[in-house]
């Protein structure tokens, strides 16, 4: 695919997954649920006990290490306490569930062996994707709202020039997908693009009056977004029309930019 550099697509992972850490604890900080808090509130207080019988002589906690896959479950169970990201809280309770098997002598299991796995949670995300944005195309009437675009093992390039865009659907597995919607509008005030990226990158160009939000879930990826309106909605000429960025993102990344 011509442009497809890996290089920015590797600093636009590493910028976004800063950038997410930051912004999930700010989002669970304004938006934290009953379940989330107490579980979390849990976790630290278990935390802390170990460590004061650790201090105090009773425990050695330094034994305690090989349950350190707990953590994944827990992280895992936070995740599935959110109806939006329950996907990546199954694949962290199943990660976590065997790591500790392994540590405990009763499987064997190894980092290598992750990847079958990593394979399989992309299929099961696209699945889920693929029913939650087949629910809202049926609701899209006629096929000139929308688009589609798939990417395997090669790249695609496309100019979008739809007049009321309302609907599109890319899949990049070990490929590269450009989009440009610079000549694109919407009659409506909300159009949805569905992603699901396994090994691969997407790109899209979007004018510069509309606004991008993202619901997509990442896991080992990177999602960002450098258009003008970014973290300003009221900003001049944005705000207006809003792109909505849903689906999944597996080993890969989506760059939104103008």
């Amino acid at each position: 695919m011509t442009g497809f550099d890996k290089d920015p697509l590797k600093d636009s992972i590493h910028r976004d997954i800063h950038d997410r850490i930051a912004n999930s604890i700010r989002d669970k900080a304004k938006r934290s649920q009953p379940a989330q808090g107490m579980i979390l509130g849990g976790a630290i207080c278990a935390i802390g006990v170990i460590l004061l019988l650790d201090h105090i002589g009773i425990i050695a906690a330094g034994n305690l290490w090989r349950f350190w896959p707990l953590l994944l479950v827990i992280a895992g169970i936070v995740n599935l306490t959110d109806s939006g990201q329950w996907p990546k809280g199954a694949f962290l309770v199943v990660i976590g569930i065997l790591f500790q098997l392994d540590n405990l002598g009763i499987i064997h299991f190894r980092w290598a062996d992750l990847w079958p796995l990593a394979i399989i949670a992309a299929g099961a995300m696209m699945i889920w994707g693929s029913f939650r944005a087949r629910r809202f195309k049926t609701r899209v009437s006629g096929a000139a709202n929308s688009m589609n675009a798939t990417s395997v093992f090669g790249g695609v390039e496309r100019r979008v020039s739809v007049k009321d865009f309302k609907y599109g659907s890319v899949s990049a597995v070990f490929g590269g997908v450009e989009l440009d919607f610079r000549d694109a509008e919407m009659e409506g005030e909300e159009a949805v693009m569905d992603i699901n990226v396994i090994f691969g990158g997407v790109e899209i160009r979007v004018p510069d009056h509309w606004r991008v939000e993202a619901r997509n879930q990442t896991l080992f990826g990177g999602y960002t977004d450098t258009t003008r309106g970014t973290g300003n909605p009221s900003a001049s000429g944005t705000g207006t029309k809003t792109l909505v960025i849903t689906g999944q993102v597996l080993f890969g990344g989506i760059e939104v930019k103008n």
